[in-house]
């Protein structure tokens, strides 16, 4: 759909939505179900099936373009509504931007390589046009200052961590990023001890500032007064890792180089 096209859909659903006072939240239904239908459990994406039928896609997105927790904040009553949103808009975005790219097996073959895919290409939420990149870091990462973010958004490559086959929601929203990032801490892919070395995401090279500067000290009784990335790591492992981890002292830590393929399912499944 194109930024005018998405504009006028907005325009009619705004015009649409009755004046009430007793506003519905914002349902990612829609999206839950086309993930629920396209994604597997090892968070690889159907993009064939969704290209060959991708109206659910592009009514969410047309919701998306008609409110926002700007244009609409009555309909988004706390932080973890509005968080949801702009989570379950950027992994729709990236859908509908890997469709619009195809036939590709990277999202660095898409229009303008990962710039033109992260930086040039727009989107709309709520009557405003964003990047995915401003989404991700002008707006999810400042505002809500929570490294489990980094494990919820997807950006279709095989490196990202996996996208999961539901969308996210207020009402569990904690748990739901709980379990994305012990999903990642669980993935050999991701982290894995070898050799006396720790092979990590390079996410955790780039965000790094992100997982020590916004470490959830609540969560421990004698908190690190300097927390790690190992520290971090250490809240979502199994309890014999985080012992095998920590048994080992210093631990030199090696950045995975990025894997851009797309994380799509093979032909067939399996």
């Amino acid at each position: 759909m194109t930024y005018a096209g998405a504009r006028a859909v907005a325009a009619l659903l705004l015009l649409a939505i009755p004046a009430r006072a007793d506003v519905e939240p914002f349902s990612h239904v829609l999206l839950d179900s086309l993930l629920a239908d396209r994604v597997d459990d090892r968070g690889r994406v159907d993009y064939s099936g969704l290209a060959r039928n991708p109206h659910r896609l592009d009514r969410y997105l047309a919701a998306l373009a008609a409110c926002s927790p700007e244009s609409g904040p009555e309909r988004f009553p706390s932080d973890a509504d509005a968080l949801a949103y702009w989570i379950n808009a950027y992994n729709a975005f990236v859908l509908r931007g890997v469709l619009d790219s195809l036939p590709v097996d990277s999202v660095e073959e898409a229009e303008g390589g990962l710039e033109g895919f992260f930086r040039v290409r727009r989107f709309v939420a709520g009557g405003d046009s964003l990047s995915l990149d401003e989404i991700e870091h002008s707006i999810i990462r400042p505002r809500y200052r929570d490294p489990r973010i980094h494990f919820a958004v997807n950006c279709a490559a095989v490196s990202c961590p996996a996208l999961d086959s539901r969308a996210y929601a207020a009402a569990d929203l904690d748990e739901h990023l709980e379990r994305q990032t012990r999903r990642f801490a669980l993935d050999p892919a991701h982290l894995k001890l070898e050799n006396g070395r720790l092979r990590l995401s390079s996410i955790m090279d780039w965000y790094g500032a992100d997982f020590v500067e916004w470490f959830p000290r609540h969560r421990l009784k004698d908190p690190p007064s300097d927390p790690t990335l190992l520290d971090y790591l250490l809240l979502y492992l199994p309890q014999e890792q985080a012992r095998t981890l920590r048994s080992a002292g210093e631990v030199a830590i090696d950045f995975v180089e990025y894997d851009w393929k797309l994380n799509r399912q093979p032909p067939g499944g399996g």
